[in-house]
């Protein structure tokens, strides 16, 4: 979702449960590993967002995933951005590296980036008409549940293939992890040497050694922002505690892979819903229509026609004669009796 104040524009890309799939789980072991940091909680609020709105130049950015830090109490002046992600399923990576580069450029005291890239073997297209699925699902006046969609678990990486119709298609996915120098002004995504970047795969296999790596670096990170952030909203603060204390990050990476599978079988579903709601919209409009065209002629056969005689012209009917009324308020007059 991205709005543009100068020209008025609001761009938006609906997430998908596949889209969103990587980040959900990253979300749970980022706040696990920043719960166990010994920060002070009455002076920060770190929180993790998703599809949380950033302010960049004149317009508004939602990023799939964001960490902020927010004074704990008081006014919420100031939002410390340490961690930013994008999510590509419909958009090419190029696209969301320009999109992170904007946003950085906006928030430079971001430390760490991360970009999940689901490719698709092959593009989606909703079923013909005439074609097996639209024939199969064409008839139901009311759209199957998932149970009853999806009936059994497809390989990782092949076509989610229902009633001869390809709903959904992943070949494969990948997660990019940049951390920010420590001489550094702002982080350098297009800095890809091992020092700085992390590249691994869940599909169609699992290699996430270095990314994780990259991740723990990630974390001490957001540990230095705190502490940064502490100190600037009380320069009193202790935070020796908090400097000194481990910042580690643990994921168990065979949920990311379940999470992205799962997710194809939701898109797929999500897919043939709004397929099988457009058709039923279609068919209803199409109905109204056939009976909007329909109800003139109805109405025009019923009316009223005078009759016409053998000379052409409307027969008269002649008129009934008015029955005299008696008033209700006197008594009827008697007939007079003859003696």
């Amino acid at each position: 979702l991205t709005y543009d104040y100068e020209t008025c524009t609001l761009l938006v890309d609906m997430p998908s449960a596949i889209h969103e799939a990587p980040f959900d789980c990253l979300k749970l072991d980022l706040g696990l590993s920043i719960r166990a940091l010994p920060y002070d909680r009455d002076v920060v609020f770190p929180m993790i967002h998703m599809n949380s709105s950033l302010t960049v130049k004149s317009k508004t950015v939602t990023p799939d995933i964001c960490i902020t830090i927010t004074p704990a109490t008081g006014p919420t002046k100031v939002r410390f951005v340490p961690f930013l992600g994008e999510s590509a399923f419909t958009e090419e990576k190029l696209h969301a590296i320009r999109k992170l580069k904007k946003t950085i450029a906006s928030h430079p005291e971001i430390k760490v980036v991360t970009l999940a890239l689901i490719r698709k073997a092959q593009p989606y297209s909703k079923p013909e008409k005439g074609s097996l699925a639209s024939t199969t699902f064409h008839k139901d006046v009311t759209p199957i549940e998932l149970d009853s969609f999806i009936t059994q678990r497809f390989p990782p990486c092949t076509s989610i293939t229902i009633a001869g119709h390809n709903w959904c298609h992943i070949s494969h996915v990948e997660i990019f992890v940049w951390v920010r120098g420590d001489d550094e002004l702002a982080i350098d995504i297009d800095n890809e040497d091992a020092e700085h970047m992390a590249r691994g795969t869940l599909l169609p296999e699992i290699d996430m050694g270095a990314v994780g790596v990259m991740l723990n670096r990630g974390v001490q990170k957001i540990r230095d922002s705190l502490v940064t952030y502490s100190k600037q909203l009380n320069p009193d603060i202790d935070t020796t505690k908090l400097e000194e204390a481990s910042a580690t990050f643990t994921a168990r990476w065979k949920d990311y892979n379940i999470a992205v599978n799962n997710g194809a079988d939701i898109t797929a579903w999500n897919r043939y819903m709004a397929w099988h709601h457009a058709v039923i919209e279609d068919a209803l409009k199409a109905s109204k229509a056939n009976l909007a065209s329909v109800a003139p002629t109805t109405a025009t056969s019923s009316a009223a026609v005078p009759v016409v005689s053998d000379s052409s012209k409307p027969s008269i009917t002649p008129a009934r004669p008015k029955r005299k009324r008696l008033s209700t308020s006197l008594p009827p007059v008697r007939k007079a009796k003859q003696s």
